[in-house]
């Protein structure tokens, strides 16, 4: 491994805030650089799935083709394809809620939300506008994980932290892989511009390489971990 364990904790509270804030808001100032074009030679880890792989050549792809347009444009372009998908008018193309993926009626506010009401309220956050944006938008599970993965970082008992991260593996099994898939798929089927598409994808292969990463550590010989401590 590359990493400490407390380097790899660090990382994926930055990465999962980073992504989560690109899902809640688009293009947001602390977000914004994605535009950039060059997200896949700046990106921290090394592509491990053909998930991550796609969703970062689609990124590469839709950004250096946005490179080419004024940025007002750009950003303009990314934002439109942000409502579409996202917002609406009408029923938003690819529907940010987990309990829309998981409910026959495909329905807001169900069982899937209030689960994720109680993790984040357990790990110490509370929406402000509970009642406005359900908890089950994929932009707040990915800070739900942020929070959880930062919490880890206080805990030096090695039984503790396993406990904890044995949390989060359930939570990404439970609350993000089991719809995600639909979620990507639908972002890339009806989005315009195919950025949303893109980073969606990346995600679902983050998650995939974090439950490997997370079930490594959960494992993992007890005199390695020390070593890697």
């Amino acid at each position: 491994m590359m990493y400490s364990w407390t380097e790899v904790w660090k990382l994926r509270t930055e990465l999962y805030k980073f992504l989560g804030n690109c899902l809640l808001e688009p293009l947001a100032a602390s977000t914004a650089n994605t535009l950039d074009g060059e997200i896949r030679e700046n990106f921290p880890l090394e592509p491990a799935n053909r998930q991550m792989e796609s969703g970062l050549e689609q990124l590469r792809k839709c950004t250096a083709d946005l490179k080419t347009i004024p940025p007002n444009e750009a950003r303009q372009e990314v934002m439109v394809e942000y409502t579409i998908l996202f917002l609406g008018p009408g029923r938003p193309k690819a529907p940010p809620w987990e309990s829309v993926y998981r409910t026959e009626g495909q329905l807001l506010f169900s069982r899937a939300t209030y689960e994720v009401r109680k993790i984040l309220a357990d790990n110490g956050l509370e929406m402000v506008e509970k009642n406005h944006q359900p908890e089950d938008h994929i932009g707040i599970e990915l800070l739900a994980l942020a929070l959880m993965s930062e919490n880890v970082q206080d805990v030096q008992e090695r039984k503790e932290q396993k406990t904890r991260i044995g949390r989060q593996a359930s939570f990404i099994d439970e609350h993000l892989l089991s719809w995600i898939p639909g979620l990507a798929q639908d972002a890339k089927q009806h989005g315009s511009l195919g950025y949303y598409g893109g980073l969606i994808e990346l995600i679902w292969g983050i998650l995939l390489w974090d439950r490997e990463l997370l079930q490594e550590f959960l494992t993992q010989d007890e005199d390695l971990a020390d070593i890697l401590v």
